[in-house]
């Protein structure tokens, strides 16, 4: 449960609000978070990756339309009990 809320704080919190009012706005803001956050998840091959730079345009998106970081971190919560119960039920 860590993961999801220091991931978001970084991202989607921290991040988001400093560089959405840079030069590069925030559709800029999401891409630029979104390919660091996918980035950073090595542990994943290449399509995962992709997956993983999806879901957090996706993330973004929530972030900068609802202006709220907590619906970010919720998402992300939710997202990744279901992939943990997919896996364990596959198992």
């Amino acid at each position: 449960m860590a993961a999801p809320v220091v991931e978001e704080i970084i991202f989607r919190g921290f991040l988001f609000r400093g560089w959405s009012e840079s030069r590069i706005g925030a559709v800029g803001t999401v891409i630029l978070t979104s390919l660091i956050f996918a980035s950073l998840h090595t542990q994943y091959n290449l399509p995962g990756r992709v997956e993983i730079f999806g879901f957090g345009l996706l993330l973004g998106l929530a972030r900068w339309r609802s202006g709220s970081t907590l619906l970010a971190i919720l998402m992300h919560a939710a997202w990744n009990l279901a992939v943990t119960a997919t896996v364990a039920s596959s198992v």
